[in-house]
Order: C-alpha cells, then structure tokens, then sequence
C-alpha cells in the first residue's frame, strides 16, 4: 500500500521547462504529490502540518483501533488469563479440604468358609455357630482431620486466593505488554513507508543525476570520473531502496501477525494533531507511581504472599495427625454379632486418632525447603524489576523530553530546508546552478519532511513506553 498524500515533492517541472532547460528530472515517486501551498508561507497552515497529515486516511485504523484488535485476538493473553481459572481451581481443591470427609461404601464379599468348634453346653448339648460364607454390607465414615484442616488445608486455600489476585495482576500486565507491542508495530508501520517513500526518491535522484552527468561527460563537460562518483551513489542509493523496502516488508508482516490478518489496513491517525494524555510529573514522582501501579510488580509481590502461605501448609504437613472419626455399618452378617445370623444388622463407631507417618513429615519436610527456594527467587526477582522499573521509567521520562526536543528540531530543519529549495529554485532560474543542485535541495527538503513525521512517532511511541513504564495501558 503506497503511503496516501504522504510527502510533498516540491515539482521542478515549470521552472525547468521555463527556462528552456533539457536536462532530465527526476520523477517523484508513487505516493508523492506536488502541493503548492507547501511552497507558500501564505497557506495558512505551517509544512511541517502538512507533511504530518501526509500519512493520514480517512476511514483508515489508527493505533489505538490496531491495539484494541490486537488485545481481542492475541494469545498471549488469552493463555495468561487461562491462570485465573488454574488459580480458581486450585481454591476448589483446598477448600475441600477445610469440611469434614465423608466417605460412603457398598460392597458384597464372598468369605471363606471356616470349621467352628462345637461347644458342649452342660443343660443344653453341643453348640456349632454356623460359618456363613457371604455379606453385604454398606458403610458411612465421617472424618475430620484438625492437622489437616487447620495446618494444611487452610494456609493452602489462603495461597491459592491470593493466586487468584496474583493472577489477574499478570493478565494486566500481559495486557499492558500487548498494547506496547501493539502501538510500536503500528508506528513502526509507518516509519518504514515514509523511510521506503524517501529512499525511492532519492534512487530517483540519483538515477536523474548519473544520466545529467553521462550527458556532460560525452559533450566533455565532466571529468570521468564524477561519472563514475555518481554511478556509486547510484549504486548506493539502489541498495538503500532494497533495505527500506525489506524494513517495510518486515514492518507490515510484524503488524500482520499481531492482528492475525493478511489485510493491511491504511494508517487513518492523524499524526499533525498534538499528543495529549502524557504523564506528568518529576522522575522520581514517576517512579514512585510505577512502584505502585506495575501490574508485573504487583504480581510479583502477590506471589511472595503466595510462597509464605504455602511454606505454612507444608510446614504443617510434618506434625502427628489429629483427627476424630465417626462410622457405621449396615451389612449381613455383621461381624460383630456373634452369634452370626442371616439378617441384616446396623452398629456404629466414634474415635479419636493420632496418626503419625514419618515418610510424610520427611517428604513435607523436603517440600518446605523447596519452597523456601523458591521464596528466596521470589524476593531476588522483585528486587531485580524493581531495579528495571527503574531504567524504564527514567528511559520514558528522558525519551519524552528528547522526542520533544526532536520535534522542535525537526520543524526547525524543514523551515531552513524550504527556504534552501526557494533560494536554490532563484538560482537555478538565474543560471548560478544546475538541475542536480535543485534535485539536492529536494532530497533535503524531503528528508527534513521525514524527520517532522519521524518526530511526531517517536513522541507517540516515547508516551506508550512511559505509560508502560508508570503501570498504565499504553
């Protein structure tokens, strides 16, 4: 896609014609268009305006159309928001633990028969107790473990709530990621078109200037060697196009890929218009925003929370276990009526139990020291961003102020490079200068168009960064 209305080629066409001269010039290339208001200090609008609205389509995606695409489509942030329900999960799971177990079992067993002894009974004779070889039989067991619940269990269900707001804090931060990426490949679109448009012209340059020069070589007007001085930059010029064109081809294929799309929108941001929303505030005010507002941070900081309570759950596991159990039993026969009979018959048990395994406190043991690891990264890890916090803050907050300053320069060069191109326009009607000098005062003037519009990105880009770096969408 050709940039629409992007640069103004100041047309040498009229003068040169005027003057009756026959020297080639060079042809501006597809996406640039004569304007002569841009020549004109009475147009009521300033070039530097103009050469930022160059970019500007009607109806076309600006940046923060292509971040909100890009948030709504990305996977990365549909499988960092996937940790919400991981945490959720892993609540369910603790909290189970927190209610008393209730365990209910039916079976029907087939037992071995076995010879009873007969007793003789003075009064009554011999006494055989049948031996009956099948039951069934339904059991009902409540269990409350104390060690469990309130040493395991319940630190458990407090890191996984806390996993939970951890969680969310990473999906913003995941957000706030995206957005940046989002914003920088879509100017970065841009920088590329108006650094493809530029070279293409000055290839144009260049090409005019080697056939002006090969015309003064064969009438013995030039040396050469300024031939082959101008063959090189003809060389130089063509290899600096294929470079833009691969910048333009890896910028457009990097906005692609985030909107996951083979359709290419056209840029309908309006870059003349002044950027608002940039933060204010001293560095060190800044900073302190960012210390309290990262996302990234924040989670880091949630997640220590979730380490500690975790150490308590596992700590927990190395005690005695102390619980209080109560069954019964529904079957036929029941064994502990003696003696046996074919009927069914219910009984019941209360008890209290200490159990101790010391394969679990060996194991709980092994755990809490693994975690204790992991809480020493943890704290390693806060420290460590919170020394990137702040690089990135003090990155944002000098790169809005450098970018500023770029605008002002980069207005201040197209105003000199429009009053070399008039003044280099008198002298060649005058005779003082040749067509190649005009070509050069053009290339300037476009360059100095490219840097106003290479300022105004940089400053937009410059404000996403800082509000990245404060904690805030970009």
């Amino acid at each position: 896609m050709s940039i629409h209305r992007f640069l103004v080629l100041i047309a040498a066409a009229g003068v040169i014609s005027s003057l009756g001269l026959t020297r080639i010039r060079a042809q501006a290339p597809p996406g640039f268009e004569v304007d002569s208001e841009m020549q004109s200090q009475a147009g009521g609008e300033d070039a530097a305006a103009k050469a930022l609205r160059s970019l500007y389509v009607p109806e076309g995606l600006t940046s923060d159309e292509a971040v909100q695409r890009v948030l709504a489509i990305s996977p990365a942030i549909r499988r960092t928001t996937a940790l919400l329900l991981v945490a959720k999960g892993a609540a369910l799971q603790a909290m189970s633990g927190l209610v008393p177990r209730l365990e209910l079992i039916g079976r029907h067993s087939q037992l071995s028969p076995v010879d009873n002894p007969t007793f003789d009974i003075p009064g009554i004779g011999p006494l055989t107790f049948p031996s009956l070889t099948k039951q069934t039989a339904t059991d009902a067991t409540l269990s409350y473990s104390f060690t469990g619940s309130l040493a395991q269990s319940l630190p458990a269900y407090r890191a996984a709530k806390e996993n939970k707001v951890a969680a969310q804090y990473q999906i913003d931060a995941e957000n706030n990621n995206v957005a940046l990426e989002s914003r920088q490949a879509y100017y970065e679109y841009a920088r590329a078109e108006a650094g493809f448009a530029v070279a293409k012209f000055q290839l144009d340059a260049a090409v005019s200037q080697r056939e002006e020069t090969e015309a003064l070589v064969n009438a013995g007007s030039a040396a050469k060697v300024d031939l082959l001085r101008v063959q090189a930059q003809e060389e130089a010029a063509r290899v600096a196009l294929e470079q833009a064109n691969l910048g333009l081809q890896v910028a457009k294929r990097a906005l692609q890929a985030l909107m996951l799309t083979e359709e290419l929108p056209s840029l309908g941001e309006d870059l003349s218009k002044p950027v608002v929303g940039i933060p204010q505030g001293t560095a060190a005010e800044l900073q302190e925003q960012a210390y309290r507002k990262r996302p990234d941070l924040l989670a880091l900081r949630t997640y220590i929370d979730v380490k500690h309570h975790e150490l308590k759950s596992a700590n927990g596991g190395r005690l005695p276990d102390l619980l209080v159990r109560a069954s019964a039993q529904y079957s036929n026969p029941n064994l502990r009526v003696i003696p046996q009979e074919q009927r069914f018959t219910a009984t019941w048990e209360v008890a209290a139990v200490v159990r101790w395994t010391p394969n679990d406190t060996v194991a709980a043991q092994g755990r809490s020291r693994q975690l204790q690891g992991e809480l020493e990264q943890a704290y390693a890890d806060v420290t460590t961003l919170e020394q990137q916090v702040q690089v990135d803050v003090a990155q944002g907050y000098h790169g809005i102020e450098a970018a500023q300053k770029a605008m002002k320069s980069a207005r201040l060069g197209l105003t000199a490079a429009r009053e070399g191109y008039r003044v280099t326009r008198e002298q060649l009607q005058a005779g003082y200068v040749n067509t190649t000098t005009l070509l050069q005062a053009q290339s300037e003037l476009i360059r100095a168009q490219v840097d106003v519009v290479d300022s105004a990105i940089g400053l937009r880009v410059a404000k996403a960064k800082l509000l990245y770096a404060i904690g805030e969408m970009p």
